[in-house]
Parts: C-alpha cells; structure tokens; sequence
C-alpha cells in the first residue's frame, strides 16, 4: 500500500513540474531579449562649453572584432544620442570618440583627447555600455 502511495503522489507532483520545465523552455524561444540600447550624452571643452560636430560611434563586439553599427555629430549643445537594437552576434557594445581624420577632422585638429564621466561618475574605464539599458557618457575634450 506505501508503494502505490509514493508512486501515485510521485505522478502527481511529476505531471506539474514538467508542465511548467516545457512552458518556460518554449516561452523562451518566442520572447525576444530587448536588446535596443541607448547611449546619450555631452561633448564639452575644457571650460565646460559644449562641442559641436564631433563624431561618436556605437561598436558592437563579436568576439575581438568590432563593428561601427551606428555614427553620430554632437549637436550645437553638445548633445549626442546613439539607439541601435543590437543582433545576439554582439557580446558588448564600445562608444568611442574615434581619431578618424577624414570624418572626426574638428576632434583630430584641435584635441589630443578626452576625460570621461559614465552615468556622473569620473571613470578610466572608456567607454563600455551595458546592452538594452541606457548609458550616459560625458565627453570633457582636452585642447592639443
């Protein structure tokens, strides 16, 4: 009789857990991680006022490679915005102020590089931003 108990109570309790294994296995083939991020923010000079026309580019990284997935100018107010809805391909994403002569001459020309504050906080640790979350950084140009 304890035989039949455990078997019938190890059925029911059986049937649930595998209802619930296979739900969460096929529900997570049809949603779509959101993947659409967003880096925004300030170019400024030395004393604070805002950078007009310098370029930063959003670099999706697979593996060691990097591709430039999106460009943008700072506007008249310094203001910049990057959205890219990435592709799984990318494990990271980089923003770079980048040393293109040909297309960031105005950055090249007049300075030699850059301090960096990532969500108001000074950082080293250029330029990372975490996929499907919004990341700010702030540009502050040093003069050559």
């Amino acid at each position: 009789m304890k035989q039949h108990y455990f078997l019938s109570h190890f059925k029911s309790s059986l049937i649930p857990a595998l209802l619930l294994l296979v739900t969460c296995s096929l529900s997570s083939c049809f949603l779509k991680q959101d993947r659409t991020t967003t880096v925004y923010g300030t170019i400024t000079d030395q004393n604070g006022k805002p950078v007009d026309s310098i370029m930063v580019i959003l670099t999706g990284l697979k593996f060691n490679n990097g591709t430039v997935l999106k460009e943008v100018y700072s506007d008249k107010d310094g203001n910049f915005e990057l959205v890219a809805d990435l592709p799984k391909k990318y494990s990271a994403i980089n923003v770079e102020v980048p040393f293109f002569p040909h297309k960031n001459s105005k950055f090249q020309n007049n300075y030699s590089g850059f301090k960096i504050e990532k969500d108001g906080v000074s950082t080293n640790n250029c330029c990372t931003a975490s996929i499907g979350e919004k990341t700010k950084y702030d540009f502050q140009l040093i003069p050559k």
